[in-house]
């Protein structure tokens, strides 16, 4: 049996353990735990938004989402800018090339967005520790809740159609929201499982996000290149050919599915 509330409050916890350490150094894990419970708690309020016969607990469930709404901005900020580096430094590159002058651009803004969020998150841990007490507050009622795990993928499924119905996957918006979806739903077919089963049950939308987010990585390194270095630059040209590849690799993947 799957326990929403339960994994749901899971989250919570992992999701406030992630705030105390990136208050005191938004270091690349931390940040990305901080990213992925915010995440993961906003897949468990869609499920819940799912099912009937629940307490009264959306007004509270939405001044969750308020509280953490900057925080997560700004901590995906950080985290594109700790995997662009990554993709940078692994890039198989002659020896006369631009590497380090984009990098140290990288690095630069990493530091002040890190900057940014902690000056966020010093403002906004009181209101997020409340509407957390608060949201559970509401679901308290509910709390053992249990849904048989045959149950979770047809949810993840109808969410993911109706979040994505009518999508034709040219626009680069489209392919973003895809993506973005795609991850949504593989956390609420997750929800309560292993990790080794998660992975199984959830395994189309696991390779829409992970296609997904390779192509939108690979965009965003080629954006950076362009901007820093222009585009005629070997390094801009072969980001933005990396970016292409994985882009109709994205397309082939959704257009196959």
């Amino acid at each position: 049996m799957a326990r929403p509330i339960q994994a749901l409050r899971e989250q919570a916890t992992t999701l406030e353990a992630a705030l105390t350490v990136c208050v005191a150094h938004p270091g690349k894990k931390a940040v990305h735990q901080l990213r992925t419970s915010t995440r993961r708690i906003e897949a468990q309020l869609e499920l819940l938004m799912q099912l009937r016969d629940l307490p009264s607990y959306r007004t509270k469930a939405a001044a969750f989402r308020r509280a953490v709404k900057s925080i997560r901005k700004l901590a995906g900020q950080v985290r594109d800018l700790d995997v662009l580096q990554q993709m940078l430094r692994g890039l198989r590159l002659p020896q006369h090339n631009h590497r380090q002058k984009l990098l140290k651009a990288l690095e630069d803004r990493r530091q002040k967005r890190a900057d940014d969020l902690k000056q966020d998150l010093e403002q906004h841990i009181p209101k997020v520790a409340k509407a957390i007490e608060e949201l559970f507050t509401a679901l308290k009622p509910a709390e053992e809740l249990a849904l048989p795990l045959r149950q979770l993928l047809p949810l993840a499924d109808a969410w993911y159609d109706r979040r994505t119905r009518g999508i034709k996957a040219v626009r680069e918006d489209d392919l973003h929201t895809i993506r973005k979806m795609a991850k949504v739903a593989r956390y609420i077919a997750e929800t309560g499982l292993p990790a080794k089963q998660a992975t199984t049950v959830a395994a189309r939308y696991n390779r829409l996000q992970q296609s997904g987010g390779h192509w939108h990585d690979a965009l965003l390194l080629a954006q950076e290149a362009k901007k820093k270095l222009g585009k005629k630059d070997p390094l801009t040209k072969l980001t933005s050919e990396r970016a292409k590849t994985h882009h109709n690799g994205f397309v082939r993947l959704l257009n196959a599915a």
